[in-house]
């Protein structure tokens, strides 16, 4: 007579097939992480390459040296130096969040005439129209000064090419309240904002007085 498996031996069989099941799950799935992180990466190089490319383009506006300046994410896509999808949204490969194209900026530093890109990311999906105005920030997102603050302002254009004049700035301090001007200690934020026949942008500067 053929001896079969004991129920012992079917166990210690069954234990071993789930472990090695075990260990090919992590490692497809570890695998998969890291094709998306690298994937991430590749796609934020590509939005800092599309803002040297929008750089080159608009050498006019670049600022001084030891100043910098702030381009958003949908002033790339306007100008067609980022691909979106068919909804004009750009997602995130890695955790696959819509990135928004208002919030999301590409600063832009002359270091001694060399120009230094930084990428800030933010989420959240935008419904503004592509060819809404493009709004360009003058100077940081997030400025501190010593006593009087000068804002550098923005400069705006439509998708024509034309530039436009009739900009809208909101100025609230820390606890929310609309204010006229920035004229003492204390943490604001400047929205500024364009509108044309085709929508509405808007861009935003932190600014901390001390």
């Amino acid at each position: 007579m053929k001896k079969g498996f004991t129920l012992v031996e079917l166990l210690a069989v069954i234990t071993i097939l789930g472990l090695l099941g075990l260990i090919v799950g992590l490692s497809i799935t570890s695998s998969i992480r890291g094709v998306r992180k690298e994937t991430s990466e590749t796609q934020k190089n590509n939005i800092l390459t599309a803002a040297k490319n929008w750089a080159a383009d608009n050498i006019y506006i670049l600022p001084d040296v030891g100043d910098s300046m702030v381009v958003s994410l949908h002033d790339l896509i306007a100008e067609g130096f980022m691909e979106a999808d068919k909804d004009n949204q750009i997602s995130d490969v890695e955790n696959g969040k819509m990135l928004s194209k208002l919030s999301t900026t590409v600063t832009i530093t002359n270091n001694n005439g060399d120009y230094e890109y930084t990428l800030d990311i933010k989420y959240g999906e935008d419904n503004v129209n592509i060819k809404a105005p493009v709004i360009v920030l003058n100077g940081s997102s997030n400025m501190t000064v010593n006593g009087t603050f000068n804002d550098p302002g923005v400069y705006a254009y439509d998708s024509e090419g034309n530039e436009l004049g009739s900009i809208t700035t909101r100025i609230e301090d820390q606890n929310g309240a609309v204010i006229s001007a920035i004229t003492t200690k204390g943490t604001y934020t400047i929205t500024y904002t364009v509108t044309d026949v085709n929508g509405s942008s808007w861009i935003k500067r932190t600014v901390v007085v001390k």
